[in-house]
């Protein structure tokens, strides 16, 4: 891990604000959708959440009362629009499940952009969350390409310097992508390795 310190643009929840939006601007999804993928990540991740965080659970609701689902519904979408706009600050509990309500792709650029903070990559152990080895393997692939792309990109005049300044935050990620699947794969085969021995 390195000792250096990282200054950092955006705060942890502006991370998290704008992989949600760009997830939303991106993909058929509306902010709806996922305000009931929030949900539902809150409830799978904190089973016995408090019931002053105020969080409904739509799929333990009767859906025979339409009133109160919809009533529910309108109310919990209000509350995540204002962490989306930023009228108020996400409180810290709901990281984790933010994070989980992405899309993968989104989901895994934000666990990228978060734990580099820490000078840490977003290694996800295969056969956890459902990455099974080939999606890791396929994802390594991917991520080696797109560094290679972006790195002959940056890389053409045989140096890294302000030039590339436009590029560069695109390589890195790439870069701490394919480290993050490469580390997964190295550590399914050497637990695999392990166990045949």
């Amino acid at each position: 891990m390195s000792s250096q310190r990282q200054n950092h643009t955006q705060t942890r929840d502006a991370v998290l604000i704008a992989h949600a939006s760009d997830m939303i601007a991106r993909t058929n999804l509306s902010a709806r959708d996922f305000a009931t993928a929030l949900s539902k990540a809150i409830h799978s991740r904190i089973p016995n959440i408090e019931p002053n965080h105020s969080v409904p659970n739509f799929e333990a609701m009767n859906l025979e009362d339409a009133d109160t689902y919809l009533k529910a519904a309108d109310t919990w979408l209000k509350r995540v629009q204002r962490w989306l706009n930023e009228s108020v600050e996400i409180p810290s509990w709901l990281e984790e499940p933010w994070v989980e309500a992405l899309l993968p792709e989104w989901r895994e650029r934000c666990l990228i952009e978060l734990a580099s903070r820490y000078g840490l990559l977003a290694v996800r152990a295969v056969g956890l969350d459902g990455v099974c080895a080939m999606t890791a393997f396929s994802g390594l692939v991917g991520h080696f390409g797109d560094a290679a792309g972006a790195g002959g990109q940056i890389l053409a005049d045989g140096r890294i310097d302000n030039i590339d300044a436009p590029h560069l935050p695109g390589f890195a990620l790439s870069c701490r992508a394919l480290a993050a699947h490469a580390v997964a794969m190295a550590e399914k085969a050497e637990k695999v390795a392990a166990e045949i021995a």
